[in-house]
């Protein structure tokens, strides 16, 4: 882990100057028990958190298009962690669909763990097998290219801040790859994070314009944001992500292959029936901002003044 993320923090140190905190080593200790390691990093001291939608979202696009991957192609030459998961990207490809599909598939596998009923078995290959191609192999075809952008990986309000001696937005916890730079926009989905605020995405669109075709673009962050909330429905105690992801797994299996989910969903109910199990009762998602019923008053007040600063 400590290997990821030193040399996520290198690379985007180099395509950022300043943009993170410097890396200077990594290591493990010397004695056996317990496994125990260190990154050692330059310190830095943080405002405001998380950084403003302005500085936030230029900042963040001029990474992503000062980046160069080494190999001209997606992925990454190590491997790096997102929370525990070790996310399959230390390999090369020039296509985004399969890098992406890869990505994902570890997270589906670690979100089975939990996710256990039937129909999230269904939506989640249908997802895995026709939505991703269906959404991201249009980015690479008809002449249509996208650039492999070097990623933060993990982008949500705890990992950005105003830099309190440069008055700059900065980023940290980084577990980077090459990516679509859209990627990076599918965590600011989640109503949970503060980055939701509309402010954000409109401030990285007027400096990173959307890739064609742009009519894709919400079903592809829908896409982006599952591998986010599937971590966080392992991970994050108490977490209500899990109606969610299968919500939004749900949603774009049904628009995009409905007659296949349908066969698909068809076949399973059969099956339940044959066997004698009940049939399952409707999945239900959470309130929209992620399940509590009233947001805090001051988060809202700051939400709309950072609105108006756009």
């Amino acid at each position: 882990m400590s290997t990821g993320e030193f040399e996520s923090l290198r690379v985007i140190y180099e395509a950022s100057p300043g943009y993170c905190p410097k890396p200077f080593a990594h290591d493990r200790y010397a004695r056996q028990e317990p496994e125990t390691y260190f990154l050692l990093m330059e310190f830095r001291e943080f405002g405001k958190v998380p950084a403003e939608p302005k500085a936030l979202g230029k900042s963040l696009a001029d990474m992503h298009k000062a980046s160069q991957s080494p190999t001209g192609k997606f992925g990454f030459h190590v491997q790096t962690c997102y929370s525990r998961i070790v996310q399959d990207v230390d390999h090369w490809d020039e296509s985004w669909c399969a890098v992406f599909k890869r990505h994902l598939a570890r997270f589906v596998e670690h979100g089975n763990e939990i996710l256990k009923w039937p129909e999230w078995d269904v939506v989640a290959a249908c997802t895995l097998e026709k939505v991703v191609p269906r959404l991201l192999l249009p980015l690479q075809e008809e002449g249509r290219t996208i650039k492999p952008c070097l990623c933060h990986g993990d982008c949500w309000d705890g990992n950005t801040a105003m830099d309190m001696r440069t008055g700059k937005a900065m980023i940290f916890d980084v577990c980077t790859f090459y990516t679509h730079n859209e990627y990076d926009i599918g965590n600011w989905r989640a109503p949970r994070h503060r980055l939701s605020n509309k402010a954000y995405v409109k401030a990285y669109k007027n400096c990173y314009r959307m890739s064609e075709p742009v009519n894709d673009w919400d079903d592809r962050n829908r896409l982006y944001s599952l591998p986010y909330n599937i971590a966080s429905a392992c991970y994050v105690p108490g977490s209500d992500q899990r109606p969610v992801i299968y919500k939004d797994m749900e949603f774009l299996c049904k628009k995009l292959y409905p007659e296949y989910l349908e066969e698909k969903m068809q076949e399973l109910r059969d099956r339940q029936k044959a066997a004698g199990i009940a049939l399952a009762e409707p999945v239900e998602a959470p309130h929209a901002n992620g399940g509590a019923d009233d947001e805090d008053e001051e988060e809202e007040e700051e939400e709309e003044e950072e609105e108006e600063e756009l």
